[in-house]
């Protein structure tokens, strides 16, 4: 919490700065390197407050700086035992409202999971780096750090595993060989006990996730899970953002915008190949019975895929949920405002389709007969399913026990039985009848052995069963998978 609220200040901060430096998530591959550009300063006396008579001292790091260079931004600091920020700018002396340089200086005592995920995030391979000492450090202010860089950002950073903190200095600059960074961290001095620290295990010397089936009675209803092994864990630091597919044949996993077609056989989806998408974040799929596969998400053009090639491209749709003809589907965004959209080969034409009960959609999928829009109601009653028929017309509104709202509805089908719904904010699988009133609620943990899961998206095999695909913390923290089940009976 103490980390957020720093981080949450000091972004406030900048933005009323309006600082000019990008924010777009980096693709530069890591740079290691071996100098060393820490030179000896004199440590201030320990102190549990900011001081700035001669720098600024906290209870994990000292820093001398030139006055005169930078400026010190007292009140969005941090100096506690096991968490110390602070950030510095240069101004921009023609417009004093930029700056030339930012650079933010933190350390926390934490567990690992968040040092994993930034390796990641920067371009370094985890094992190479654990098991392999793959990279070079440098050291800054009597620490070993990694260093990572692009156009505009410079970060220096690493795991104190004795002490169990991570170190972070993060420079974003208009040219990051300004000397004046380098000027910088030779003032700096970490001052980090060692406390005998021993961190867990990484996701390869891990647990796994399994679950044995399960059987839950909902009213006249008994839902079986069915845990379906991988040829290997996927292991993913994206929560939400994953789906899956169901042709006739096959199963598709769209995983951190990579694609593969597997084979779901007794119990085991075995990998098949990997079908190559364009460099773009893509989090949607759907499969139509024309054999067809149609991905979007994250306003990148849509791909239709046929055989492993892409077939088709498609400009200005957004998100689009497809029917299972693969004829026409809805392109949405989180407006009520959707267009229904009708593909002719590589041409489409557009007739506009408002979901008035709806307010901002959060989900939305199609099947023979109904769209189903989860979203918040337009009349402030909460998230709720609103479902239409194929022409826009409503049908029902699925709601809770108290006719109130839902959390978050990440996919919905229609059986003989009645709808089910699977809420990825409660964790629940939801059941109504065919008139929609509410039948059950039922937990993640009573149906498929798991925690706290995200459920990130369904589809419905040729047999009528589901088949969902889930993120899941491992109990010892080693890793978050995506994992598989199969849900039938409803």
């Amino acid at each position: 919490m103490k980390k957020i609220l720093a981080i949450l200040s000091a972004f406030a901060l900048l933005f009323a700065l309006t600082a000019c430096t990008s924010d777009e998530k980096p693709t530069a591959a890591p740079d290691g390197t071996s100098e060393n550009i820490t030179d000896s300063v004199e440590q201030q006396s320990a102190s549990e407050n900011i001081q700035l008579a001669t720098g600024i001292t906290t209870t994990l790091f000292t820093l001398q700086y030139d006055k005169d260079v930078w400026t010190f931004f007292d009140d969005y600091t941090e100096s506690e035992d096991d968490y110390c920020f602070i950030t510095l700018q240069v101004p921009d002396p023609d417009e004093p409202e930029y700056y030339l340089i930012d650079v933010e200086i933190e350390v926390e005592t934490d567990d690992p999971y968040d040092f994993r995920e930034d390796l990641v995030y920067y371009g370094f391979n985890q094992y190479d780096y654990a098991v392999n000492n793959a990279y070079e450090t440098v050291n800054v202010g009597g620490v070993e750090l990694l260093k990572y860089e692009n156009d505009d950002t410079l970060l220096y950073f690493n795991r104190i595993e004795n002490a169990g903190a991570t170190v972070s200095i993060k420079f974003d600059a208009q040219d990051i060989s300004d000397v004046r960074i380098a000027d910088l961290l030779k003032g700096l001095t970490f001052n980090i006990p060692d406390t005998g620290n021993e961190d867990g295990p990484w996701e390869w010397e891990g647990t796994p996730f399994s679950a044995e089936p399960k059987t839950v009675t909902a009213g006249s209803l008994q839902l079986q899970s069915e845990w379906i092994s991988l040829d290997s864990y996927i292991a993913t630091y994206e929560t939400f953002n994953h789906a899956v597919a169901a042709s006739a044949e096959d199963v598709y996993l769209l995983v951190d915008g990579e694609l593969s077609k597997c084979k779901l056989t007794d119990g085991s989806l075995a990998f098949v190949e990997g079908i190559t998408l364009p460099a773009d974040d893509y989090d949607l799929i759907d499969a139509t019975a024309d054999g067809n596969l149609w991905l979007s998400g994250s306003m990148n053009d849509v791909l239709c895929i046929k055989d492993g090639k892409i077939v088709a491209t498609y400009e200005d749709i957004y998100d689009l949920a497809m029917h299972p003809s693969g004829t026409w589907g809805i392109d949405y965004f989180t407006s009520n405002e959707c267009n229904k959209v009708t593909f002719n080969g590589d041409t489409y034409t557009t007739v506009p389709m408002v979901f008035a009960e709806a307010d901002t959609i959060m989900h939305l999928n199609v099947d023979e007969n109904n769209i189903y829009v989860c979203a918040s109601a337009a009349d402030e009653s909460g998230h709720k399913v609103f479902v239409y028929n194929t022409d826009g017309i409503l049908q029902k509104t699925l709601c809770d026990a108290e006719g109130e709202g839902l959390g978050s509805i990440t996919f919905m089908a229609k059986s003989e039985n009645g709808y089910i719904g699977f809420d990825g904010n409660m964790r629940d699988v939801l059941l109504w009848d065919n008139d929609g009133n509410f039948v059950a609620e039922i937990s993640d943990g009573d149906l498929f052995s798991t925690d706290y899961p995200w459920f990130c998206g369904s589809d419905l095999l040729p047999n009528g069963n589901i088949i969902t695909i889930m993120t899941e913390e491992r109990a010892d923290r080693s890793a978050t998978e995506v994992i598989v089940f199969t849900l039938s009976g409803f």
